[in-house]
């Protein structure tokens, strides 16, 4: 199955917001946010709607409950609420699904349910029911009507979801839904011990996890094994163990034997694992380093409990991992966090919640682990993350991104949150609030950090064309290499305007370096171009205006190189109800640019385009400059 929407309804600082997960693309969806935003409380309420789906046994009435639940009331209210707290996800059957999950309930009941009565998509509401702010009943509702028959031939009766053909089709759908798994940051602790049978209600969260981890490697194996099966009943069986031998290297040689061949097993697929993908994230040599099981076993209370150690050798000297760095500890229970996580039997598809991923990480191991997302969300698992680091924008992705703000922080004039304002956090996708708040850049900061365009050495020491600024640039190299493919070595170079070119040029004529200055046929563009023939003495030819392109444009600037259906689209994919305004058109491009994207732009900018590439290039060979700058 997949989830094609996410409705949050009174969560912690949620009000009300939906997250529409069509399309999918990669299956990566990206939350872009400023600190205090509220990413994690999204993150934290799609769990909790995971966490839930172990609660069907409270779908057929109201159950009281106690617990934490009051925790996700909001703030505001906690005195006195009454209402739900609710997450509600459409889901929809894949494939053939629905004809399997038939089959199943049949198997289970001996009714056949009708195909016609179970939707293609439908709602399943989870959370909890609050009066006074008193847990009153968890919520898990199904909104599907179902209808069925014992007998071939027989009408069709409508089917309760109470009733045992009901109950069938809830827990067999449940069991085909995608698992939601949240990535919490307490995962950089690292277990020293990692207890493999811990005493029922002692677990830390931290154990869990890490047992879980185990379990999932093992379960990787090219012969999968049970780490109950394979290890604890083997140390732990009466017959090989007693209170007398503590020690586990006491068992019979053929016990012996068998956990090392189970802890050999996973030990090396561990470091087959995680060093061919720290490789490929950090470089390095990692020969002669591998990640060692040790097993060991704890007495306590007249309890005998067996845990694993997880160590790195490294030559002759063996350190704990839970002792190494803290971008290795990331990135080591990030990778069997997720790696791992699709070989546990029965374990089916999962949408991994990632909160500020990397975030200890320095600039290009984020870069290459931001690569690493599309990998893991293969087939029908999915990955969303939350960050406000450009490093981890991929503008491939914006289609799926979403904006998280906080209505109780003005990011752009003050610093925290507005004492008469209670925490109102909404998510909007990237696009449409782009196109609804251009001037709110703050927010969606880290795409514009992404799509900024910062010259490289190289691009000054190669022929280059200046230009305007980065609209300028983003418009014609688009046009050159997306749509034109243009492969040619002349570099396109952003500046300060048409008075800003000055330094540049300065340069460009000190270090020998052949270009070429472009402007806009407008009233500054062409007293620019005098100055700069007046003052530095340049060759005619090299600084021109885009009327020697294409005499239409008298008089005109870069933005004129655009049709009126050429702005028609632009208005369509940033969801604008007007025409685009210049620092729109700059976002539209840049993101076309970053994605390589090929639009249908219209024949007379490509043209255009065209006529530039063929002015750029032609000759491109400038004379010597006929004299100094003359002074002010």
């Amino acid at each position: 199955m997949q989830f094609l929407r996410f409705a949050i309804e009174n969560f912690k600082g949620i009000h009300s917001a939906t997250l529409d997960l069509s399309p999918s693309g990669a299956g990566v969806f990206t939350l872009i946010g400023l600190n205090e935003s509220g990413k994690t409380t999204v993150l934290e309420a799609i769990d909790e709607f995971g966490v839930a789906r172990e609660g069907t046994e409270a779908l057929y009435g109201a159950k009281k409950l106690s617990g934490t639940a009051a925790r996700l009331i909001p703030k505001h209210l906690e005195a006195s609420f009454t209402g739900r707290v609710s997450v509600t996800a459409t889901v929809r059957f894949e494939n053939d699904e629905k004809e399997r999950l038939i089959d199943d309930v049949y198997s289970c009941t001996k009714v056949r349910l009708s195909p016609e009565s179970i939707p293609d998509q439908f709602e399943i509401i989870r959370g909890y029911q609050f009066e006074n702010s008193d847990l009153k009943s968890r919520i898990n509702q199904w909104d599907v009507s179902l209808a069925g028959t014992k007998r071939a031939g027989a009408s069709a009766k409508t089917i309760d979801l109470s009733e045992d053909a009901g109950k069938a089709f809830v827990r067999l759908t449940t069991d085909i839904l995608p698992r939601i798994v949240y990535f919490p940051t307490f995962l950089f602790a690292i277990p020293e011990k990692i207890v493999l049978n811990p005493a029922e209600g002692t677990e830390t969260d931290v154990n869990r996890h890490y047992r879980q981890i185990i379990q999932d490697v093992a379960s990787s194996l090219r012969s999968p094994l049970d780490v109950k099966t394979h290890l604890i009943d083997r140390i732990l069986t009466p017959k090989t163990i007693t209170e007398e031998l503590l020690s586990i290297w006491s068992l019979g040689p053929d016990k012996e034997k068998q956990i090392n061949a189970t802890l050999n097993a996973i030990s090396a697929h561990l470091t087959k694992t995680v060093f061919d993908s720290w490789g490929r994230i950090f470089s390095g040599n990692f020969s002669g380093r591998e990640l060692l099981v040790r097993l060991g076993i704890d007495n306590k209370d007249g309890s005998k409990y067996v845990y694993l150690k997880i160590v790195l050798k490294d030559g002759q000297q063996e350190y704990d991992v839970s002792e190494r760095s803290l971008g290795f500890r990331w990135f080591f229970s990030f990778l069997l966090f997720t790696y791992y996580r699709v070989f546990a039997k029965g374990r089916g598809a999962t949408l991994f919640l990632l909160d500020e991923p990397a975030s200890n990480l320095h600039s290009r191991a984020q870069t290459q682990l931001l690569d690493s997302f599309a990998r893991i969300a293969n087939g029908a698992s999915g990955i969303m993350y939350s960050t406000h680091s450009h490093y981890m924008i991929n503008p491939e992705w914006l289609e799926q991104a979403f904006v998280v703000a906080n209505k109780a922080i003005d990011y752009d004039h003050e610093v925290g949150t507005s004492e008469s304002r209670p925490t109102e956090i909404v998510v909007d996708r990237y696009r449409n609030f782009v196109g609804r708040n251009p001037d709110k850049t703050t927010y969606f900061q880290p795409v514009l950090d992404k799509l900024q365009v910062v010259p490289s050495r190289l691009d000054l020491l190669r022929p280059s064309v200046l230009v305007e600024g980065k609209g300028d640039f983003y418009i014609l190299e688009y046009g050159r290499r997306v749509l034109l493919g243009s492969e040619s070595a002349i570099a396109v170079v952003p500046t300060r305007g048409a008075d800003g070119m000055d330094e540049l040029i300065g340069l460009l004529l000190g270090w020998g370096v052949e270009f070429g200055i472009c402007l806009d046929a407008d009233r500054a563009g062409n007293s620019a171009r005098k100055r700069y023939l007046a003052e530095w003495g340049l060759s005619e030819e090299r600084v021109f205006t885009l009327e020697s392109i294409d005499a239409g444009l008298a008089g005109k600037r870069i933005e004129d190189l655009l049709a009126v259906d050429d702005l028609s689209i632009i208005a369509n994919k940033l969801g604008l109800s007007s025409p685009p305004t210049k620092s729109q058109v700059q976002l539209f491009f840049s993101e076309a640019l970053g994605r390589r994207e090929v639009l249908p732009l219209s024949d007379s900018y490509r043209r255009l385009i065209e006529a530039f590439e063929r002015r750029v290039t032609a000759g491109f060979s400038i004379p010597s400059p006929k004299g100094k700058r003359k002074r002010k």
